[in-house]
């Protein structure tokens, strides 16, 4: 199965015990994008009330058990994970998301250009390249159904206040523009 195919076959399991879920971090990078970069975990937040209890019970019925904060399956190698409730890009909710379709279910998740923007968002405040690296690979990769305009807005929810801060997202910016206009 693909990291895909887990989230929906999840998603749609909780959805039954009535835990709505969403698609954040690298796995939603990995969603949409999954050439440029292999998640090996599937972040998920949640956007119903739920508590880790409620959790554990529906995905035991799947075969899931907790170890840690994470979830492990013997017949896959993507552990799941709760990161985050409600889902959000820096301190910004989102409240509007994208839905993925496998043949195992379907699945919401963060919109490509809220993911990237969330990418940015670790090389803003940590220095992260690597999800630098990631963000401009996947507007590379995905440049014929994303517009600037579109990344931009995301990129707006990120706080810049810290000198550092602005001074990476004109790097991040920069090398965004190029990615789409395929430089």
């Amino acid at each position: 199965m693909s990291l895909a195919d887990v989230a929906a076959t999840v998603a749609e399991h909780l959805k039954v015990h009535g835990i709505d879920v969403v698609v954040v971090g690298g796995s939603a990078i990995t969603s949409h994008v999954p050439t440029v970069y292999t998640s090996m975990d599937v972040d998920f937040a949640i956007t119903s009330d739920a508590n880790r209890r409620q959790i554990t019970t529906a995905l035991k019925e799947l075969g899931f058990e907790p170890k840690g904060r994470i979830f492990v399956h013997p017949d896959t190698e993507y552990t799941v994970d709760f990161v985050a409730e409600p889902p959000s890009i820096d301190r910004e909710l989102v409240y509007e998301f994208a839905e993925i379709q496998t043949s195992f279910g379907r699945f919401r998740v963060l919109k490509l250009e809220d993911a990237i923007a969330d990418r940015v968002a670790a090389f803003l405040h940590w220095s992260d390249s690597e999800a630098l690296d990631v963000a401009q690979r996947s507007a590379a990769a995905a440049r014929d159904r994303l517009t600037w305009e579109r990344i931009d807005a995301s990129l707006q929810k990120l706080d810049t206040k810290l000198p550092d801060s602005a001074m990476r997202m004109n790097i991040a910016r920069g090398r965004l523009r190029r990615a789409l206009d395929g430089k």
